[in-house]
């Protein structure tokens, strides 16, 4: 891991003198050392109501192509490459030399929420010619969008700063669509942005070169925010802070794997519920930039409860079924992602989420509750013992798992631990179903360190049924994760599993969703 004094050094540059502070008049923003999550919010804010062209006119309000020589322009190539050269340095050491990108994921949102805005904040003061003004060119830069997917968005954003700074294009612009809509417009276009006075005998017809050195304090903007972001997060790992030390207990004392699976995890999680259209189910992001989606101001007044609309086309269309309820009581169509789905928390491309989902869908029952994670039917062919077990868990959901006396006395086994049951039914539903078999192995390592004990059972028995009932590998798979288990110090891996996890997810209040 890259030291904490070697970002510094990377950090540490001469500030220059720089130009009278413009937009942030202009919104009014709060000073940052009054109240940063204040002064954050008005920025975003004051971000998504502007475009690239009314930002780039108030920016250079009193200054046009002449204030920019080509030897200045040069100049400020040349220092922005030199920064550039500095973040690629110190992000190539992080994820080289550490696992870095595993310690962030792990991380809870408050905690991510805290060194992007002290990444933000840092970038604010550093040595660019318009300070925190600059953070106005950046849209890319807000803290949502870099937390979203538990934090891989802000990975995803530095892999691209590091792939594009350590091009050999000198230097290196990181594209947005947004910013760019403004590049080498002539000054007329100034008289038409949005809620300012035409602009006082322009001495030019280009801003070609205003806008490359814009461009060229944005790109350093965000340079500076990559610094100050990875040395607040660096300097939590080496001082051990109250937030890092959870996270520290986990990459320490589990297998990389699990750690990794662990942060893989998170990643597939929301944060909050979607907001989709009734009627045709897009979410404001599927549908673009600037929509406002409607809510049933009916339902909300007398039930206090959201039905969404795109537009008014939509609710027109969707009337005939939602006239039904509309007032009187609160019923949802549980779109995937929305308040009215269950699994809400799960992202799109979650696995587990598509197998609960995909649960009991032919008895058109929805899930609620853990003891509705049943058995679907076999996409092989099961057998005889398991199908016996499929159609017993089916008639009893109460039951985690049937285990049987050499006397044929049946013995009803039921998990307490709500994060084990989960997990224990995932893996059950897999393999039963013969969607996937890597769940094997845990689930009977499971069974036998719970049930060994129990009257009229022991090791052989429950190994000889759960070898009649998944084939006669069984056994080795079960003996191969005990071995490892035992190594890593874990009772079993599943309450391994588990507990490394709670750090992570908390103690499974989630499953409190189902």
């Amino acid at each position: 891991m890259a030291s904490e004094s070697a970002i510094k050094d990377h950090a540490a540059v001469e500030q220059p003198h720089g130009l009278p502070p413009i937009l942030s008049k202009k919104f009014n923003i709060t000073d940052v050392k009054q109240d940063a999550l204040k002064w954050n919010k008005e920025w975003e804010a004051a971000i998504a109501s502007s475009t690239a062209a009314d930002v780039l006119k108030e920016i250079t309000y009193f200054l046009d192509d002449s204030f920019f020589p080509p030897s200045d322009i040069e100049f400020l190539h040349k220092d922005l490459r030199s920064v550039q050269d500095r973040v690629a340095e110190a992000l190539r050491r992080l994820f080289d030399e550490g696992h870095f990108d595993t310690i962030w994921l792990l991380l809870n949102v408050a905690e991510q929420r805290r060194h992007i805005l002290e990444g933000l904040k840092g970038a604010s003061v550093a040595p660019t010619l318009w300070g925190q003004d600059c953070r106005a060119f950046c849209p890319e830069l807000t803290v949502s969008n870099l937390v979203s997917q538990g934090g891989k968005g802000f990975i995803d954003f530095l892999t691209r700063v590091l792939e594009l700074f350590k091009s050999p294009t000198k230097p290196a612009f990181l594209p947005n669509s947004w910013w760019e809509q403004a590049s080498d417009l002539p000054n007329p276009w100034w008289d038409k942005a949005s809620d300012v006075s035409p602009r006082k005998k322009p001495t030019s017809q280009s801003t070609k070169n205003v806008f490359e050195a814009v461009t060229i304090n944005r790109n350093k903007f965000i340079a500076h925010f990559v610094l100050s972001s990875v040395l607040s997060i660096v300097g939590d790992i080496t001082n051990r802070s109250a937030g890092m030390k959870g996270v520290l207990h986990v990459m320490e004392n589990t297998e990389g794997y699990i750690a990794r699976s662990l942060a893989h995890a998170k990643t597939t999680f929301r944060d909050k519920p979607l907001i989709r259209c009734d009627n045709c189910t897009k979410t404001p992001e599927d549908i673009g930039q600037g929509v406002r989606f409607m809510v049933c101001s009916v339902c909300k007044a007398k039930l206090n409860f959201e039905v969404h609309y795109c537009s008014q086309s939509c609710q027109k269309q969707d009337w005939s079924l939602h006239k039904q309820a509309c007032g009187k009581k609160p019923v949802s169509k549980g779109l995937k992602g929305t308040k009215g789905d269950s699994l809400w928390a799960f992202g799109d491309s979650n696995p587990t989420a598509d197998f609960l989902r995909s649960l009991d869908k032919k008895e058109g029952r929805p899930l609620r509750s853990l003891r509705d994670i049943g058995v679907n039917p076999c996409k092989g062919k099961r057998s005889p013992a398991a199908e016996r077990q499929a159609q017993m868990l089916e008639a009893d959901r109460n039951v985690d798992y049937f285990l049987f006396t050499p006397r044929g006395e049946t013995v009803r086994f039921v998990i307490d631990d709500p994060g084990a049951k989960m997990i224990f039914r995932i893996h059950r539903g897999e393999i039963l179903t013969q969607t996937d078999n890597t769940g094997l192995g845990s689930m009977g390592e499971y069974l036998l360190k719970k049930m060994s004990g129990y009257p009229g059972l022991n090791r052989n028995i429950i190994l000889k049924q759960l070898c009649e009932e998944h084939g006669a590998d069984t056994t080795r798979e079960i003996v191969r994760l005990e071995q490892t288990s035992r190594k890593h110090g874990k009772s079993t891996f599943l309450e391994g599993w588990v507990k490394d996890s709670a750090s992570v997810f908390g103690d499974w209040s989630w499953l409190g969703l189902l």
